[in-house]
């Protein structure tokens, strides 16, 4: 069946938006030309009824007008960058700050608000584009996106590719919020993830070690458990974050793998998180809050769903002896997840 397209609105400074439809089997996906957003990923229960598994809202206004970045295609550099500055090659660049002295999610006009270009609609296939400008969120280099969203017979591909003309840093994620149930709270979803380590955090939210293991903490999903299982226990981590927002290192391993698994404790829909990144983070929408222009018409509130962002970790650009970042002319950001 072919991709349906149709018009989506005008954001406030009048772009126009499509909303793209893509359907294969029981599989449903709705991606918007803004943001790169997922708005709609639907698939069949225990009992054979469709459900939607990510949050979002019915209207533009509702992805302008609401945080949290619900659906969309997160860069240039997902998640935080400290003291809003890099450094390549000896050169620092001040970098646009939207959170404190902070810079999160590529800074205020990132790729989550901007209106990509349909590159290519087919069957169950999507490519968007979109070019950042040299120095845009104060990021050096023009840098020409690709965005690849394609059905396979079990689940949501995504792929992104990334060159750029001078030396620069890229880091893209998903940001989508799954409810595996589609809606209420999600603490009693289950979560497996394939991570020995994870990455802690200060007061700002930024990493303070490259790791520490998660053997004797609430950070131990290498057997299932359910999220909220101990999302309230007495742990510093978990404190500054107000539950779970931290990055896993995933066990090293070649080409695209199995990174986590989540499964909807009413619904029966399990999930399962493949990527070839080094890392996910996992966000149980602590401070999630919106209006009533939600898909169901109902506002959305803390821990009603879970995030797996897969990714490199947080202000990975001010620690080069965590491996390098940086994307230089002639390579190709190539990253590729799969939710099956």
């Amino acid at each position: 069946m072919a991709v349906i397209r149709e018009p989506f609105g005008r954001t406030k400074d009048g772009r126009e938006v499509e909303k793209l439809t893509l359907r294969r089997g029981t599989l449903e996906a709705e991606v918007l030309t803004y943001g790169g957003v997922v708005a709609a990923l639907r698939t069949a229960d225990r009992t054979g009824t469709m459900v939607d598994v990510v949050l979002g809202y019915r209207t533009l206004a509702g992805y302008e007008e609401n945080g949290g970045y619900l659906g969309a295609l997160v860069g240039r550099y997902a998640n935080r960058i400290g003291g809003a500055r890099i450094t390549i090659d000896g050169q620092t660049y001040p970098l646009t700050a939207n959170e404190g002295a902070k810079q999160l999610h590529g800074g205020p006009e990132g790729f989550s608000f901007q209106v990509f270009d349909v590159a290519e609609a087919s069957k169950d296939r999507v490519v968007l584009t979109y070019t950042e400008p040299d120095g845009k969120n104060g990021f050096p280099g023009t840098l020409a996106l690709t965005a690849t969203y394609a059905l396979t017979e079990n689940g949501l591909s995504l792929r992104y590719e990334a060159v750029c003309d001078k030396p620069t840093v890229c880091n893209i994620t998903n940001h989508s919020y799954f409810n595996l149930n589609g809606g209420g709270s999600a603490m009693d979803h289950r979560l497996w993830v394939d991570a020995d380590a994870f990455t802690p955090i200060d007061a700002d939210s930024l990493p303070v070690a490259a790791s520490a293991d998660v053997a004797g903490t609430p950070f131990d999903f290498r057997t299932e458990k359910a999220v909220g299982r101990d999302i309230g226990q007495d742990h510093e981590q978990l404190r500054l974050a107000g539950g779970y927002d931290h990055n896993f290192v995933l066990t090293p391993k070649p080409g695209l793998r199995l990174a986590a698994r989540l499964t909807g404790e009413r619904s029966g829909i399990t999930m399962e998180c493949w990527t070839e990144q080094p890392g996910v983070q996992v966000y149980t929408a602590n401070f999630l809050e919106t209006d009533a222009s939600t898909k169901s018409g109902v506002p959305y509130g803390p821990r009603q769903a879970v995030c797996l962002e897969t990714q490199v970790p947080a202000d990975s650009p001010n620690h080069p002896e965590w491996g390098d970042v940086i994307l230089r002319p002639g390579q190709v950001y190539d990253a590729a997840t799969e939710y099956r």
